[in-house]
Order: C-alpha cells, then sequence, then structure tokens
C-alpha cells in the first residue's frame, strides 16, 4: 500500500493526528496540492475534536496552523464562531481587514456576522475597518434604534430604523426591534414581521426571543421558552408581563410539557400546591376545578389556600365519586350540596344546577321512563330554585306526559305558561299534552296560536291535522257523523301528505256503514296501496273508533292474498313504530290479523339494513313469532352477521334461554359473540352476553375491557350443574324479589297465582316455593322436547328492558270525560 493511500485511508478513518503527520511526511517529500489539501482536511477534523470537547482554544490554534501551513482562509469554517464563543471580538474584527479583491464578497459576509459583535464592541475596535465599511457606517443608526426600543418609542424608532439600508449589516434589525414592541400588543403582526428575518441571523438571540413570543399560549410556547438561554428567557418573560413571583411556577410547567407525558390532574394540583404562595385567586379557583381528580389533596389544598365551604366541599367529593363511578356515593354528596345552597343567602340558582345535573346524572336522557318520583321532585324543587329556567319546565312536561301522568303534566304545562306564555316550545309542549288527553279543541286552540308567532312551523301544522282527525275519532265513536265531518273538513285544511289524507277519508268511510261511506272507504284503501298497508289502517283505525276490526275490514275489502312487497311490510313496520305505548293492545289485535300475510312476506327480498330495522322493531313491541321468522331468514341469508344469530336465538327462547339452549345454540352465539367482538359490534356483543347469562344476570362490564381471551362460556362452566343451586345462587346474588321477578316472566299464572296465594305475602317463601318449581320442572326435563319448543315448554318472556334504574309505576290510561276542566276543558 503507497504511502498516499495510507494516509487517505487513515483520514477517512477519523484519526486526524495520525492523517496529519502522515501528510506532512509526504508533504517532505514533494508538495502537491492534494497532499495540502488531505493535510488541511486533518487539521480540520482535529481542531473540530477539540472543539467538541470544549477546548476552544487549542482548537483556534490548530486551525491558525492549518491556514499557516496548507495557505486557507482563516474565515471560512467555524473559525469565526468559535472566536465569538471564547470572547476574542477584536480578533474576529480583524478578519474584516481587507486582503484583496477576491475577499469583497466574503468581507460582506463576514460583517453580516460581526454585525451584533461591533454593535457592542468598543470605538477603537473598529477604527481598524475601512471607514466606508457598514459596520461602521451604520452602527450609529443601530445603536440608536436599541435605544429607541428599550424606550418603547416606536416613532423613534421608526426614524432610527430609516438610517440603516436594506443591505446593511444591520438590516435584520429592522424587523426584528420593531416586532419585539409588537408581541405584547399585536402577536400577528409580530409574526409577519420576524417571519421575514433569517434564521441563525447576527441577531438570532434577540430573533428567538420574538419567535417565541408570538406563539399562542401552549405546549409550543413552554417548549419555546425553554429553548432559550437565561438571558434571552428573562427579556421574554418581561415582555409578557409574567410577575417575578409566578416565574419558576411557568418553568415548571414548562419541564412538564417537554417529558411528553400528558400531565395528570394530581400532577397540576401538586404542583399548584408546591408554588401556592404569591399566586393569584385563579390558581386556587383551577385548584378546585382540578380536586375531584385529585380528592386526596383536600387536606393540601386547605393548608395552601385556606378552607372551604361545606357546600363546595360537598360538590368536589360528588364530583371525585362520578369520576371513580361510584353514583349511589355521588348522589348523597350532591343532595347535601343542594341542601346546602338551598338558602337564600347562599346560592340557590347554583342549588337548582346541582338538582338538574343530578337528574340527568341518574336517570340520563335516552329513556325517559327510567325514573321515580324522588327523580321528578329533583327537578319540581330545581324550579321552584330557578323557575326562569324553560329547558327544566319542558323537560318535566314530557316526563310527566311520557309516563301518563297527563293531570301532573298538566299542572306543570299551566305552571310555564304562567311564566312563558308566548314560547314556541312551552306552547308546542301544551299542544302535546292536550294531545294525550285528548282535549282536542284545546290542542287546536293552542296550537293556532303558536302559528300565529311561527307561521312556517309545519310540525304543530300537522298537529293541528292531526288534533282534527283526533277529535273526529271521537266523534266517530259518539256516533256523531255530522261533527266528525265537520272536523274531517277542518282537518284536510291542514294534512300535508297523501297519506294523512287518504286516512281522513278511509275514517269518513268507517263513519257511517252506508253505501256511499263504503265507497269512501274503499277508496282510501286503494290510496292507501289497497293491500297490507291499508289493511292495517283499516284495521287500527276501526279499533280507534270502536268499531268491528274484522267486519270493516271485510267492509273495506282490501287484497292480502299472495305475499306482501318488501315496501308494504316496511310501511307497516314504520306505521307501528308511530304507534304510541298506550296503544299496545291495539298493536297487538291488528298483528293478530295480519300475522299470517306478515309471515308470508318473512322470505321476501329485503336488504340486510331493512330485514334488521324490521327485526328491531318486532323486538321492540315484543313480537316473538314474527320476529322469529324474520330473523330465521336473515339468518339464512347472511349466517356470518352476529346480530341475525342473537334475534334467532332471543326469538326462538326467549329470555329463558339460559335454560332452554342447546348446547348447538350456545355455541352459535358464543361464536357470534366473538366475531361481533372482531367486527367492533360493542351492541350485539352486550346482547349476546346477557341472552347467555341466567335471567336477570345484566353485563355490568366495561365494553372496552373485553377481548378475544374473555370467553363468557368460564361462567357457564362454573354454575353448579343442579338446577337447583343454580337458583339458590340467584337468590343469593339478587334476593327474593329477583327471583320472583324471574319466575313472574317465565311461569304461566295458572302456576305463578297457586304458589303466590299459599305465601301468603311472605315473599322469601314464595321465592323458596318458586325455586322448588322450577328446580323440579328443570330436572326432570326431557332436553331435546325442550328446547325444540319456541320457548323451551314455557311461556315467551318479554325481552329485557333496556336499564335496570327503578320505575315509575304506570298509572291506568284516564278515562276520558267532555267535562275537563281548567286549560283543557273541551
Amino acid at each position: 500500500m503507497s504511502p498516499e493511500t495510507h494516509a487517505r485511508q487513515v483520514l477517512d478513518a477519523g484519526r486526524y493526528r495520525e492523517a496529519v503527520e502522515l501528510y506532512k511526511n509526504l508533504l517532505k517529500q514533494e508538495r502537491r496540492s492534494e497532499w495540502l489539501d488531505g493535510l488541511a482536511a486533518g487539521y480540520a477534523g482535529r481542531a473540530k475534536e477539540l472543539a467538541g470537547k470544549g477546548m476552544l482554544q487549542e482548537a483556534l490554534v490548530v486551525w491558525r496552523n492549518r491556514s499557516s501551513l496548507c495557505g486557507k482562509s482563516l474565515a471560512e469554517g467555524p473559525y469565526l464562531d468559535w472566536l465569538l464563543r471564547t470572547g476574542a471580538h477584536d480578533a474576529a474584527l480583524r478578519l474584516l481587514t481587507p486582503t484583496g479583491d477576491a475577499a469583497a464578497t466574503v468581507d460582506a459576509d463576514l460583517e453580516t456576522r460581526l454585525a451584533a459583535v461591533a454593535l457592542t464592541a468598543p470605538d477603537s475596535a473598529l477604527a481598524q475597518l475601512a471607514a466606508e465599511s457598514p459596520l461602521r457606517r451604520h452602527r450609529a443608526a443601530a445603536q440608536a434604534a436599541i435605544a429607541a426600543c428599550c424606550r418603547a418609542d416606536l416613532a423613534d424608532l421608526d426614524e432610527q430604523l430609516r438610517g440603516i439600508p436594506f443591505r446593511s449589516p444591520y438590516r435584520d434589525l429592522r424587523f426584528i426591534l420593531k416586532a419585539l414592541l409588537l408581541v405584547g400588543n399585536d402577536p400577528a403582526q409580530a409574526a409577519g414581521l420576524i417571519a421575514r428575518v433569517t434564521v441563525d441571523g447576527p441577531f438570532e438571540r434577540l430573533a428567538a426571543v420574538v419567535r417565541a413570543g408570538v406563539l399562542p399560549p401552549g405546549r409550543r410556547w413552554l417548549l419555546a421558552l425553554l429553548d432559550l438561554d437565561e438571558e434571552s428567557r428573562h427579556l421574554l418573560l418581561e415582555i409578557k408581563g409574567y410577575p417575578e413571583n409566578r416565574r419558576p411556577l411557568l418553568l415548571e410547567l414548562a419541564e412538564l410539557a417537554r417529558t411528553g407525558v400528558a400531565s395528570t390532574p394530581t400532577r397540576v394540583v401538586d404542583l399548584l400546591l408546591r408554588r401556592s404562595r404569591g399566586l393569584p385567586a385563579t390558581a386556587a379557583r383551577l385548584c378546585r376545578r382540578l380536586l375531584p381528580y385529585a380528592e386526596k389533596r383536600l387536606a393540601e389544598y386547605r393548608n395552601a389556600f385556606g378552607s372551604l365551604g361545606e357546600a363546595e366541599s360537598e360538590c368536589i367529593l360528588a364530583l371525585a365519586a362520578e369520576v371513580r363511578g361510584a353514583i349511589e356515593s355521588s348522589e348523597s354528596h350532591w343532595l347535601r350540596a343542594a341542601r346546602l345552597f338551598s338558602a337564600v343567602e347562599e346560592a340557590p340558582l347554583q342549588a337548582a344546577l346541582i338538582l338538574r345535573h343530578l337528574f340527568d346524572l341518574i336517570v340520563g336522557n335516552e329513556d325517559a321512563a327510567d325514573y321515580d318520583d324522588e327523580c321528578t321532585t329533583w327537578l319540581k324543587r330545581s324550579l321552584e330554585l330557578d323557575p326562569d329556567d324553560r329547558a327544566t319546565h319542558l323537560k318535566l312536561i314530557r316526563l310527566h306526559r311520557q309516563g301518563q301522568d297527563l293531570k301532573a303534566a298538566r299542572a306543570s304545562v299551566e305552571t310555564a305558561l304562567a311564566r312563558f306564555a308566548n314560547d314556541p316550545a312551552v306552547l308546542l309542549e301544551a299542544v302535546e299534552t292536550a294531545l294525550a288527553g285528548n282535549a282536542f279543541k284545546k290542542a287546536v286552540t293552542l296550537a293556532k296560536r303558536l302559528l300565529d308567532l311561527d307561521p312556517i312551523n309545519s310540525k304543530v301544522r300537522a298537529l293541528i291535522g292531526q288534533a282534527h282527525l283526533s277529535h273526529a275519532r271521537k266523534q266517530i265513536r259518539l256516533h256523531r257523523p255530522e261533527a266528525a265531518g265537520k272536523e274531517l273538513d277542518l282537518a284536510d285544511e291542514w294534512l300535508a301528505t297523501a297519506n294523512e289524507r287518504s286516512v281522513s277519508k278511509l275514517l269518513r268511510g268507517l263513519s257511517a256503514t252506508d253505501a256511499p261511506a263504503t265507497v269512501l272507504l274503499r277508496e282510501a284503501v286503494d290510496e292507501l296501496g289497497g293491500k297490507l298497508l291499508a289493511a292495517w289502517h283499516v284495521l287500527l283505525e276501526s279499533i280507534r273508533v270502536g268499531s268491528q276490526p274484522a267486519g270493516e275490514l271485510r267492509r273495506a275489502a282490501p287484497d292480502l292474498s299472495g305475499m306482501p312487497a318488501p315496501r308494504e311490510v316496511l310501511n307497516v313496520m314504520h306505521a307501528i313504530n308511530a304507534l304510541g305505548k298506550n296503544e299496545s293492545k291495539a298493536q297487538r289485535t291488528v298483528l293478530d290479523t295480519l300475522r299470517a300475510p306478515l309471515k308470508r312476506a318473512a322470505t321476501g327480498d329485503f336488504s340486510e339494513s331493512e330485514r334488521i330495522s324490521i327485526c328491531e322493531t318486532l323486538l321492540l313491541r315484543e313480537e316473538q313469532g314474527l320476529l322469529q321468522a324474520y330473523a330465521n331468514a336473515g339468518l339464512q341469508r347472511w349466517p356470518e352477521r352476529p346480530l341475525f344469530v342473537y334475534l334467532a336465538t332471543f326469538a326462538k327462547h326467549g329470555k329463558g334461554a339460559f335454560f332452554a339452549m342447546s348446547e348447538r345454540e350456545r355455541q352459535a352465539l358464543e361464536s357470534a359473540r366473538k366475531k361481533a367482538l372482531e367486527d367492533g359490534d360493542q351492541r350485539t356483543v352486550l346482547r349476546i352476553r346477557d341472552l347467555m347469562g341466567p335471567p336477570g344476570f345484566s353485563s355490568g362490564e366495561d365494553l372496552d375491557d373485553f377481548d378475544d381471551d374473555d370467553d363468557f362460556g368460564d361462567l357457564v362452566d362454573d354454575l353448579p350443574a343442579n338446577p337447583r343451586e343454580v337458583f339458590n345462587l340467584l337468590m343469593s346474588m339478587g334476593g327474593p324479589n329477583e327471583v320472583i321477578r324471574m319466575a313472574r316472566e317465565i311461569l304461566p299464572d295458572s302456576k305463578f297465582r297457586p304458589l303466590e296465594r299459599a305465601a301468603g305475602g311472605n315473599r322469601k317463601k314464595l321465592a323458596e316455593m318458586l325455586i322448588e318449581l322450577l328446580a323440579e320442572s328443570l330436572a326432570n326435563l326431557d332436553l331435546p322436547s325442550f328446547t325444540a319448543s319456541p320457548s323451551g315448554g314455557l311461556p315467551e318472556p318479554k325481552p329485557r328492558p333496556r336499564s335496570t334504574a327503578p320505575k315509575q309505576p304506570v298509572q291506568e290510561q284516564p278515562v276520558q270525560d267532555d267535562r275537563q276542566k281548567g286549560l283543557f276543558d273541551d
């Protein structure tokens, strides 16, 4: 290997000291340019090594050797930066001494890089520069501009900056100094100015302050603050106006932000408590907002910021209980807080807000039936404390109406109208309540009053039409055809859709039995399609007006032969969904007549979403026979769809599926559960888990915690094999009431009632007797014949309600009377 090749390899390997010696030996033989370049590269590499170790003086010596021995310029590379870092400003300025025409462009770059040095150097240090040097000519204007900036004299600053030309080494000051004065008041304009300054310019330390200052508050601003040196950081905080005693807290927050880990409320509370001295009242308020997530710091908070009021302490403990999921504990704390705030001298509005929040927490908004008298009392009490809260008035009216407590609903309407006489939302609730109580004339009066306020309200117009239709039904029931005709004439003025007008004509046909009425009835049937949907309306309206459904169906003569089209079935499902809960008996009567054609249609060509919609409607309306037909057809068409596996199994066995399912069905459900979990269908996962558990079992786990290894089959395997032990386990978990509730849903009256009488009101004794009966029935059961029947030999139970919250007792439908009093007097 030649000496030259060896030297190059050593240089490439980064062994610079050795490379320098090798190239020196080569140059003793002959002065070649490539060997000089190699020596220069060795010196450069060695100098940078030394600088990297903090040995700047030694690095400067090596760099000077490179210049003198290799003929390289001192000013190139990192030499100038090292000079400035060591404070050798005079030596740095001497680099600007002209060496010839070729150095003109280099000198201009050096002048720019040394602009900050020239500003602070003594006048004598600049005497060595040429008189026409921009560093000397523009220096006075730059210094005067800095002085004007320090005085915050914007007018003088503009005057001095005009003395700095665009190509001056001090040109960046034209934007930086002006941006500094604008950071506090107009950060957007300051950001526009600083964007015109190149990064790593001669005044970068000052520019970095502005760049950090224009950032919006947040993590980026905090990180930029940390990136500044101590002097720059002090300048930025002065510009931002941060008091001295709060700066340590700010820097500690910045350090938290730099870790990249999300700050938990507890960490923030700890930080505020540690730096509490000198903090403003807003810090204590922030700390209180976070205490529900760090309730163990309550004692420390009191030591740092002072005591808390009793009511506020209860609020914090209530929120903390909510965070933990301890709803009962949260309820008790909220109620104590509301009681403390309720005093006139305290904060009654806050107490009202707490009671409304408590109602939403316990009841929620999804199912308005899941409430009891105590929950309603919270809303009533909140209105006593805050009677101007319109939303609570409306909620209370709806709750009473949906709970069939029309007397209370009317009272709530009167209270709301007394305070919000011309409020459209309140008037709309008044109309709905009047219709629910069959006060049709009052409903029309209120609706017209509402329409005067909101003429384009289509819902109100429809309600007026429906009110007239309802009043016409009432007149037909009372055998007043002329009065019914007048109401239908009024209804036709308001009804917007062809289907509604056809129902109006159908009612005209039901108002009499003569030939003209029959013609009208059949015309309405034709307008409604002449088949399944028309039959639905004939049967339903016949029940509503008190006629015989079968006879009116024969008179209307819709075509129910053949298989109904999918669109007809879907229209009937929409009509079922439009029925109120108080018409469930009428629904069953109508479906008893239409069950055969609906079952024939189960094999029709429905899309997947249409079939699911049909099944969900039938499930909600407890039509398990029809549900089984549609679910089985769906399962045959989409066997991989977990929802159809669940629906078919539920339709077959009902709520008693845990006892009635075969092993094959259980395995199919478990496979469907895993598939639903993979698909992210959490609702179906939960439904299947509830179906596979014992009656009364409800999956209370967080769905986010489910995983593929979480097999419900393990729970089934762990249950006792003896049926009696299974029921005893259920009684130990849920008590006698749970056993009685479950047995009541799966046993016929003929078996349940005698045991109930024999127990003589002793519920524990009744539960034990029911366990004996059920255990004996299951122990002696022939499983193949048991599972072959749709409900395992037991009456088909109702589907599980969506919530186990206490229910308000459903009142009987009130007998309507034309002598209604008060607001709803016809």
